[in-house]
């Protein structure tokens, strides 16, 4: 398996200036496990990171907790914190999940726009991800595609989904970065299809888009992933 040291040797520190050091440290472990420089099963070492961002031992400890509650790393007996798998299971069951709280997610989001809430930023997240697919940036595409479902989660107006949302973003960014193409037109579609329910209160409509993207990514992530069981 590899680790920190052998997965990002030689990368800079791109955190955020101003951060505080437990975030600087969840920000870079994060990032380099959705875009892959981390790999699924490889090792996450405190001693490797301390030296690598030269922190104490202290703001790792931080943020360990958070990055294994959002599903990115998973602590385990005898070898400590490893990058959390994607198995075949585990993607069915995210998929399921996915398929009940981003339904939701789309339903209450509608229903606060035709009360009179703004959807503006879906918009705008929508309209940056139209950029990043005319530039052909399958990177930048994967991030703006999970923004939009953030946006959703958001306009919901829901506390209590986002908090159960939580744990599920994490690994739903890291799908988006492992199985996109740089050229999704109807991935892009299906979205622009989302936003104009969305937008204009159609609670039924929205519901139905959003279940249906769902099922299709479904289906073509395990295409991707695991074509020996499709």
């Amino acid at each position: 398996m590899g680790n920190v040291s052998t997965s990002i040797a030689g990368d800079p520190d791109g955190s955020l200036p101003g951060a505080s050091q437990g975030v600087r440290v969840y920000e870079w472990i994060r990032d380099r496990i959705i875009d892959g420089r981390l790999a699924t099963g490889s090792r996450v070492r405190e001693r490797e990171v301390a030296e690598r961002l030269k922190v104490s031992r202290v703001p790792i400890r931080e943020a360990f907790p958070r990055l294994e509650a959002e599903g990115y790393i998973r602590t385990v007996p005898h070898r400590g914190a490893i990058v959390a798998p994607l198995e075949l299971d585990d993607v069915i069951e995210l998929f399921d999940v996915r398929a009940s709280l981003e339904t939701l997610a789309a339903r209450l989001a509608a229903a606060r726009c035709a009360a009179g809430v703004s959807g503006e930023r879906l918009s705008e997240a929508l309209s940056t991800a139209a950029r990043a697919l005319s530039a052909e940036d399958g990177a930048g595409l994967a991030d703006a595609t999970s923004d939009f479902h953030d946006v959703l989660v958001e306009l919901a107006g829901s506390r209590l989904l986002q908090d159960l949302m939580l744990p599920v973003r994490g690994r739903v960014k890291r799908l988006f970065h492992l199985t996109n193409t740089q050229d999704d037109q109807d991935l892009h579609h299906e979205h622009a299809e989302l936003c104009d329910a969305v937008r204009k209160g159609q609670v039924e409509r929205a519901a139905a888009l959003a279940l249906a993207h769902v099922e299709r990514s479904r289906v073509e992530t395990m295409q991707i992933l695991f074509p020996s069981d499709t």
